[in-house]
């Protein structure tokens, strides 16, 4: 019998935090994520899952992508993904259409996975290992003082990760004395990352304090800028004497290709559930190592741990730390991976392996 894609679902969920999240101008008192789930004509189906951001995802999977795949056949799935982005060229190059196509292709990707009855990265030609692991978790809050910083750090610290990822206050003065009391906590440990999230708005004032960075041992500093400023990018490189990680909500294989030849990064930050998928990570993985670029994947760990044991340039994912606060997924399964000295270890279920808790999905939706 010949396997056609039945149905595209889609869940959107959100889960409220225990307490608000101060991230500048867009302050997070709750986690929305959709759910999306792809079903073939056999009973099987795909799924996975990110963050929607406030966006309608449901509405445009719905709209613009579930009818150019629905009653397709899976075995031209390139052609139906081709069709549908060339069908939604005024959607752009970045936004809402690329996240629900990338998370429309994700659980795609899972379906064909189980279908082989192998993981994901072994139906992409990897093998189940361990893979390097960046804890994050370390936001500004209201109530932060130094102890609470440094017991954070001394918990980040015992997980034994290959790096800490601290995000950015947007006061660089007041991110320059919280790095350093992190550092302070733990002095021999693992390198630090800062997180900017794109909003930097004076370019000079962030050299002159994130120079005083390199005190602190830093891997890279993340996405100070919006996506199109790929000359305040440079600025920023050519300024500091480490590395300026960017690409986090991106997509767009052209995109980023410029990004990596006009942007002098030294890491490529990527998002299977944003950049158009599965597929889409693959190529623009691809294009970061005929650069000699490191790639480093953004959150969503059973999925990036996946692309990592099959794809030799992706060096790290990030893993968010439950007892942070700072995220809510983990509500939602049953069990997480396998850590390893420092490392996730992929799931070696058919296709993502995550393992959902059907009853836990249910309550939150209706909550939703």
């Amino acid at each position: 019998m010949t396997a056609i894609v039945t149905k595209i679902e889609t869940l959107e969920i959100t889960i409220p935090l225990p307490k608000p999240l101060l991230l500048g101008a867009m302050p997070i008192m709750a986690r929305q994520y959709a759910i999306v789930r792809v079903y073939d004509n056999e009973g099987n189906f795909g799924v996975t899952y990110g963050l929607t951001r406030g966006a309608p995802i449901a509405a445009t999977m719905e709209r613009l992508i579930a009818p150019r795949w629905v009653n397709q056949k899976l075995e031209n799935h390139e052609q139906f993904y081709e069709n549908t982005v060339a069908g939604n060229h005024f959607m752009g190059t970045h936004g809402i259409f690329w996240r629900a196509l990338s998370l429309a292709d994700c659980a795609l990707h899972d379906l064909l996975a189980k279908r082989a009855g192998k993981s994901l990265c072994g139906y992409l030609g990897g093998s189940i290992k361990p893979v390097q692991t960046m804890v994050a978790g370390c936001y500004p809050t209201s109530d932060e003082t130094e102890a609470s910083l440094t017991a954070l750090m001394q918990h980040m610290l015992s997980y034994g990760a290959a790096g800490i990822k601290i995000t950015s206050s947007t006061d660089y003065v007041r991110d320059t004395t919280r790095l350093a009391i992190c550092r302070r906590a733990i002095p021999t440990g693992p390198p630090f990352v800062n997180d900017l999230y794109c909003m930097v708005k004076d370019v000079p004032a962030l050299i002159d304090q994130a120079r005083q960075w390199t005190d602190f041992r830093m891997l890279w500093v993340e996405d100070p800028l919006p996506f199109d400023d790929i000359a305040g990018v440079t600025q920023i490189a050519t300024a500091l004497p480490y590395a300026v990680g960017v690409g986090d909500e991106q997509a767009s294989l052209l995109h980023f290709e410029r990004l990596m030849d006009q942007g002098q990064i030294g890491v490529l930050r990527l998002d299977a559930t944003v950049c158009g998928g599965v597929r889409a990570f693959i190529k623009i993985a691809k294009a970061a190592a005929a650069r000699r670029i490191p790639v480093s994947c953004h959150i969503f760990h059973h999925l990036h741990a996946q692309l990592a044991a099959a794809i030799p340039n992706v060096q790290w994912i990030e893993y968010m730390l439950p007892a942070t606060n700072v995220e809510s997924i983990h509500l939602l399964w049953n069990s997480d991976l396998r850590w390893e000295n420092g490392r996730l270890v992929p799931s070696a279920l058919p296709g993502i392996g995550c393992d959902w808790n059907a009853e836990a999905i249910e309550h939150y939706r209706l909550q939703s």
